[in-house]
């Protein structure tokens, strides 16, 4: 609403603006003409609006010129006058006329035209007559307009095609419409519809009339898919006539390029008559007059007055009438069996009150239809019927089950029904209110507690009360609530009807639990729960709390072990069939704990050719206090197999023996759910492993502070911090004549990512 009143008090600037100007000054600044002057009777408010409907020209003597019929070619043509003028005119009526005259371009000083009365069919080359300022065609038989018939007449005042056969316009007529053509009128022609290009200019600051009055238009098209944008501009617009033609409803204004309504405050400055014509009053006009009950709290003019042709009971009156006393309510559609409303019923859709009614009122029928209008916010009347069953049992379907989510209101008070199904129950729940009231409910599903009691009205019921029906007094609204009285369930007591709520729990037959027992029940309850989660807990996270509790008790423990309870120091599991890892661990990490005298076995060097493999991994990892296991993501044949082995003995060892530690190195960043066994995982989890994209030193580091320590020597590490040159050596010179296979092996693999892993 603020928009527009804002677009309004533009419009009214603009047109404070204009009235500072000189009324001879007016045409000259919105169209670039000197020939037009403004009468001296124009003044005040309406200046504008004046000065185009009563704009004067200059004094111009104009030679007329006489169309005379060519006998050779039998057309019309302009006899060459003696005397030669600047300026012409041609009036030429009454003489059966068929086509504009051949020589017409010849003259371009023809200032006015009256070919009115004769039998023209085509206009097409007008446009070559430039300094064309009035063109009447009044009462010819021109049919069609093309879009480009006055192009570039920029001097072109005023247009008459006024009882003509004129049958179609094309789109884009007006609104490029570049000139100032200030009336242009084709009333009291046979067009059936009106494009919104042809009657808005956004080029040209004002006009004075665009009459389409009796026509038999009764639509506005948009066959250009014009949209009004936020800086159209329409200027100060004038009078559009639109009175005497079949109009009913209304245009859709998304539809005719107002995607945004505030949008039409833009054309503020223009005048609608839409008067006269057949208006149906109904739904398809409430959201015009909804809307249009805004603009005329601010201005008021005669062509609002349209006149209801339609509905019979609205005929003759105002719009405007229903707009002021407030009932735009009474503007329905009614629906028709075409529209899925049940038979006997009167159905309407009431967009005052959102809603679309179904009333069934006293139909006498004895089963609820199967299908509703297909709306949203259904209010549904069946009362006074003799219904008797809401189950759905019958092979057409009840409509509750199918149509709940669009009832908003459902009336089933005054019928026979004696419960309510609990599957019905479920599809209440999207209904706002439902009134069963003055039924014969005899019992009360447990499910109705899914409802709110406030949505549902049941009047009175008296049924049979066991301990059962106890939910209901906690269901059921308290004495104080406002729609305590929607529902009062009574029960039959000692011959008396006693409400549930003053029901004790004795007197609806419950046994009386002491409430020791009570408590302790609900104790036991509480601590089987714990338990049961607790249990679930631990067995889920089984891995991760040993590893946890262990290292804390170490932790607390201190203990160091002697060097010569173990064979090894560290067992190393590793994907033998990496390459890179292989020459990485041969000639950087295993000498780094070698020089920090730390015995370590790497199988695929130390295990003895020949031997049982895995006798010897047994025999080997129970001799060994530390297990460096680096996780790496594929393996290839049987290196899967002897891995999960290593594993598997690895956390048998770690398990049992307290002195015993797993070292995890993820050397391919894998996550918990990459890897099989859940114990390996556990170590991710709970963050205790190495990461290997780390620096080289970092990981050596992390991976000597992590061992079980053999001695008392706090400055083992730093004491052989940095490998000797010597020994460095000593390895590669080992690894190029132990293995001097590799680089055959390295043309497979990725090179990139090798180097990546030795300059870490």
């Amino acid at each position: 609403m603020m928009n527009f009143i804002c677009l309004h008090l533009i419009l009214l600037n603009l047109v404070n603006i204009v009235e500072v100007l000189d009324t001879d000054d007016i045409f000259k600044v919105m169209f670039n003409r000197t020939d037009l002057l403004c009468p001296t009777v124009c003044n005040g408010y309406h200046l504008v609006s004046c000065c185009m409907c009563r704009a004067q020209k200059t004094s111009e003597n104009l030679l007329t010129l006489n169309v005379v019929r060519n006998i050779e070619t039998d057309y019309p043509e302009i006899e060459v006058p003696k005397v030669l003028n600047i300026y012409y005119q041609i009036i030429h009526r009454f003489k059966k006329t068929k086509t504009l005259p051949i020589n017409l371009c010849n003259f371009t000083g023809i200032v006015e035209i009256d070919l009115s009365y004769n039998e023209i069919e085509r206009i097409d080359n007008i446009s070559c007559v430039k300094r064309l300022d009035i063109l009447n065609m009044r009462r010819n038989i021109i049919e069609y307009l093309r879009n480009d018939t006055f192009i570039g007449m920029k001097f072109l005042r005023n247009i008459d095609l006024s009882y003509n056969n004129l049958r179609h316009i094309e789109p884009g007529f007006l609104i490029n419409m570049a000139g100032s053509l200030l009336n242009f009128d084709v009333s009291n022609n046979v067009l059936t519809t009106v494009d919104v290009t042809n009657f808005l200019m956004e080029k040209q600051l004002a006009f004075c009339e665009i009459d389409y009055s009796f026509n038999k238009i009764s639509s506005i098209s948009n066959e250009l898919n014009w949209t009004c944008k936020k800086n159209s501009n329409f200027g100060y617009g004038g009078m559009a006539l639109f009175s005497n033609n079949n109009f009913t409803h209304f245009p859709i204004l998304s539809e005719i390029g107002f995607k945004n309504f505030f949008l039409l405050g833009k054309i503020l400055g223009y005048g609608f008559d839409f008067r006269e014509n057949k208006w149906i009053c109904d739904c398809r006009i409430y959201f015009f007059a909804f809307k249009a009950s805004m603009v005329l709290a601010k201005q008021h003019r005669d062509y609002f007055k349209l006149t209801c042709h339609n509905p019979p009971e609205f005929k003759n009156m105002l719009l405007i009438d229903f707009i002021k006393s407030k009932t735009l309510d009474r503007l329905i559609c009614n629906l028709t069996i075409a529209d899925r409303c049940p038979p006997k019923c009167r159905c309407f859709y009431q967009p005052g009150k959102s809603r679309t009614v179904v009333d069934c009122f006293g139909t006498g029928r004895r089963k609820l239809p199967s299908a509703l209008p297909l709306q949203t916010g259904l209010d549904v009347d069946f009362s006074n019927n003799e219904i008797s069953s809401l189950s759905n049992v019958t092979a057409s379907g009840n409509m509750i089950y199918s149509h709940s989510k669009y009832i908003s209101k459902l009336d089933l008070s005054n019928n026979s029904i004696k419960i309510i199904p609990n599957d019905l129950v479920l599809k209440l729940r999207h209904i706002n209110l439902i009134d069963l009231s003055k039924n014969k409910i005899t019992k009360l599903q447990r499910s109705l507690q899914t409802l709110n009691p406030c949505q549902l009205y049941l009047g009175e019921v008296v049924i049979h009360c066991k301990c059962k029906d106890i939910w209901l007094q906690n269901w059921l609204p308290s004495y104080h609530s406002k729609c305590f009285d929607n529902t009062r369930i009574y029960c039959k007591h000692n011959n008396e009807k006693v409400h549930i709520l003053n029901m004790t729990k004795h007197g609806l037959g419950c046994r009386l639990y002491n409430e020791d027992i009570l408590w302790l029940n609900i104790s036991l309850a509480v601590a089987v729960f714990i338990v049961i989660v607790s249990s679930v807990l631990i067995y889920i996270f089984r891995f991760e709390i040993f590893i946890t509790a262990r290292k804390i008790f170490k932790y607390f423990k201190k203990k160091v072990v002697s060097s010569n309870v173990y064979a090894y120091d560290v067992y190393i599991s590793c994907n033998e069939d990496d390459a890179c890892l292989r020459r990485w661990m041969t000639s950087s990490f295993v000498p780094f704990l070698e020089d920090a005298n730390i015995r370590v076995f790497l199988p695929y060097r130390d295990c003895e050719l020949g031997s049982p493999h895995e006798e010897e991994i047994i025999d080997v990892m129970s001799k060994s206090l530390n297990f460096v296991i680096f996780l790496c993501e594929d393996y290839e044949g049987s290196a899967d197999i002897w891995v999960q082995k290593e594993w598997k003995y690895a956390w048998f060892n770690y398990r049992y023996d307290i002195n015993r530690e797993i070292v995890v190195i993820n050397y391919d960043m894998l996550e918990c759910k990459d890897i099989a066994k859940k114990y390996l995982g556990a170590f991710l989890n709970i963050r205790s492993f190495i990461d290997f994209s780390k620096k080289d030193a970092q990981v050596k580091e992390e991976v000597f502070k992590s061992l079980q320590p053999v001695q008392d020597d706090s400055d083992a590490f730093d004491k052989h911090r940095y490998c000797n040159d010597l020994n460095t050596a000593r390895n590669v010179i080992h690894i190029d004549v132990t293995y001097k296979n590799i680089e055959n092996e390295m043309t497979n693999l990725n090179v990139k990512h090798c180097e990546n892993v030795i300059s870490t």
